[in-house]
């Protein structure tokens, strides 16, 4: 077994200090063995099943979490301490609220390296992209399954919920009774608001996964109240559905990611404190467009035993698709305050269409 190298064997960027774990590499057909490594694997066996769509709110989380934080917590640390194969060694991060982009760099030093050939994985069109990216959904929940009886998925809104929609074959048979979803950001409106990605993903697809426990917003306009009782909803799920690092961040089986035209993914936006962000949380408000938004902190993001960036698909605004993202985000020198999905480099895999990578340097075609 190999671990994801770029540009060489290079520690390990995840959040928050060290994940006791092991590392699971898997090869499948026309994959690079780079691009299907290091994903960490923890050992936590209670099963976890229900009937039904479970859709929890962030007030019923917080009365959940309430006498229980502490017994999850020690719990998980003692179940963290298995032995490292093939993984970077993780670099301890800085706490503290309110790091500058120069302490960022510090706890991320790789994050201005171009992301490793192997980390990026080019298919011929968006649709072959989204069936690779529900494959990945497919694989990872079986994976956690296996392991400990559940999967934990984080999703964002925008294009990836409409790759996830056509995704039926390739999500045939996954056991959603035994997952979580959270999203990785949402505005602050209803949840039945035409704006909201969680409406969005129930008409689309989330209805027919039946069983799955849904992380909801509370649906008001208040963003700090919002975070905190997303948080607290997360907090309060048991470590073997929600699994947390050595450093205490929530650590999905897989985060989708997609990244804007500027850089931001989430809601973590460029030369905003939110993408520098070491106070410790798990969700922050963003009160930056209204209604405000919440979103995962980029250490939460960072956590997750995998992360994928998919971007495919051209439009009239985007006749050759994210192209100029991507190369930036992939090769960019501008550091992550400028441009965010920067950060990503080294811990996520990048899926992409041919006009996503067509501006890319020739190493990675």
């Amino acid at each position: 077994m190999e671990g994801r190298r770029c540009g060489g064997l290079r520690e390990a960027l995840v959040a928050g200090g060290a994940l006791g774990a092991v590392l699971v590499a898997e090869s499948r057909p026309s994959e690079p063995r780079a691009f299907a490594a290091a994903r960490t694997a923890h050992s936590f066996r209670e099963s976890v099943s229900s009937s039904q769509p479970v859709l929890v709110s962030p007030a019923e989380g917080a009365s959940r979490a309430s006498g229980r934080r502490t017994a999850v917590a020690v719990g998980v640390a003692c179940a963290a301490g298995v032995a490292q194969v093939g993984l970077r060694r993780p670099r301890p991060r800085r706490s503290g609220a309110g790091a500058s982009e120069a302490s960022l760099r510090r706890a991320l030093p790789d994050s201005l390296q171009p992301a490793a050939r192997g980390d990026v994985l080019i298919k011929p069109d968006a649709d072959a992209v989204g069936a690779a990216l529900c494959a990945e959904v497919a694989a990872a929940a079986k994976r956690a399954i296996s392991e400990r009886g559940a999967f934990a998925l984080a999703i964002p809104g925008g294009s990836i919920l409409k790759m996830l929609a056509a995704g039926s074959a390739e999500l045939e048979g996954v056991e959603w009774e035994k997952g979580v979803l959270a999203y990785v950001n949402h505005k602050c409106v209803p949840n039945d608001d035409t704006a909201a990605t969680h409406k969005k993903a129930m008409d689309l697809f989330l209805s027919g996964w039946s069983g799955l426990k849904i992380i909801q917003v509370a649906g008001t306009a208040d963003g700090t109240a919002e975070a905190d009782g997303y948080e607290a909803a997360l907090r309060a799920l048991p470590a073997n559905l929600l699994p947390r690092s050595a450093a205490g961040m929530p650590v999905f089986d897989l985060s989708l990611i997609g990244v804007g035209d500027d850089g931001h993914f989430g809601s973590l936006y460029p030369g905003r404190q939110e993408i520098a962000d070491e106070s410790g949380r798990w969700v922050l408000s963003v009160d930056m467009k209204s209604p405000p938004s919440i979103t995962l902190t980029p250490n939460a993001i960072l956590a997750s035993r995998d992360i994928l960036v998919a971007s495919a698909g051209v439009s009239e605004k985007y006749p050759m698709g994210k192209s100029e993202a991507m190369k930036t985000a992939i090769e960019g020198t501008e550091g992550p305050r400028s441009f965010p999905a920067q950060v990503l480099r080294g811990r996520a895999r990048w899926l992409l269409d041919a006009a996503a990578a067509s501006k890319l340097s020739s190493s990675y075609h």
